[in-house]
């Protein structure tokens, strides 16, 4: 058995596997362009790709590879992000999931410090491959609604933008203990999954929205919001006031262009330094996906505990 990169006709054999999975109302061609189209962005050509586990038979196991940063405890880690972990319905129960996982981290013990999934299925049986859970709730929150004309201006943010956010990011995650790096080349990334993967579907099945607010023709807040089939949710937000109040302000003018509807209810992963002040939280409770960490390499390494980690929903894989 050997561990290599999923090309060709492996890399079509993987996509037919794990269409039914995670088509999520995209067709088999379109859930082919929107792998394919990930690992060709300027980020994916250098920080995501797919491997697999095979033997003379064929495929045995799959999943995906990303290159991602942690800023944990003011040290900058290297981590191995992995996704999309499948094994073939005939190949179940043997242990090939495993040994695919074992093997990428054994590739990469001395380069990186962690690595990083997000499971659907529990958290059991990672945990017997050495990973620990790092808690995240989500929340249902509401805007306060706030009568009369917007608070800020806003606009769709830009490609140009991605700088200025990638500061706004970094400069309220540097007192976190456990956050994502999030360089502009990161963000574009994880902003293009997501319009690829709401652009190849259905009309009016998904939609993303991204908008700034600036002062000086420079911006100063953003959100990212999608909506789709499991709801509304605010991905990823920032602001360089550090109580948020211009995203608060932000939401509510989202809100007060439906002003004869009620208040419409979005769901958010809870960022240790909590909400801005015009957002109510109805119900919170754990993360669907669960994130789980697991260290690489010898040493003791101290994993954050419940509410240490910043890590919006817009960077899930």
């Amino acid at each position: 058995m050997q561990i290599v990169p999923a090309e060709g006709g492996l890399l079509d054999e993987i996509l037919d596997g794990t269409y039914p999975v995670w088509g999520e109302g995209l067709d088999r061609g379109a859930f082919g362009r929107w792998n394919r189209a990930q690992m060709d962005t300027p980020w994916g050509r250098g920080h995501l790709g797919r491997v697999a586990l095979v033997d003379e038979t064929g495929l045995l196991a799959s999943a995906k590879r990303y290159e991602l940063t942690f800023r944990l405890r003011g040290k900058l880690l290297p981590v191995l992000g992995i996704g999309a972990v499948f094994t073939p319905a005939d190949r179940r129960g043997r242990g090939y999931a495993r040994q695919l996982i074992d093997g990428m981290i054994a590739a990469t013990r001395g380069t990186h410090a962690l690595a990083l999934l997000f499971s659907e299925i529990g958290s059991s049986y990672y945990e017997r491959l050495g990973f620990q859970i790092v808690p995240q709730s989500v929340a249902s929150i509401e805007t306060d609604h706030r009568p009369g004309a917007p608070a800020v201006l806003m606009r769709s943010g830009e490609a140009a933008d991605l700088a200025a956010i990638a500061e706004i990011a970094a400069r309220a995650d540097a007192g976190m203990v456990s956050a994502l790096e999030r360089p502009a080349e990161l963000i574009a990334f994880f902003l293009t999954r997501k319009r690829l993967h709401a652009g190849l579907g259905p009309a009016g099945l998904r939609s993303v929205e991204f908008f700034v607010t600036e002062e000086g023709s420079r911006p100063v807040a953003y959100l990212v919001i999608t909506r789709g089939p499991h709801g509304v949710t605010l991905e990823d937000f920032g602001d360089r006031d550090p109580s948020g109040a211009r995203v608060g302000a932000m939401l509510q003018v989202l809100a007060a262009r439906t002003p004869a509807e009620p208040p419409a209810r979005l769901r958010a992963w809870v960022p240790p330094e909590g909400f801005p002040p015009q957002v109510r939280v109805i119900a919170q409770g754990p993360a669907e996906e669960i994130m789980m960490l697991r260290p690489i390499g010898a040493g003791d390494l101290e994993l954050p505990e419940a509410g240490q980690t910043k890590y919006a929903h817009l960077y899930t894989f």
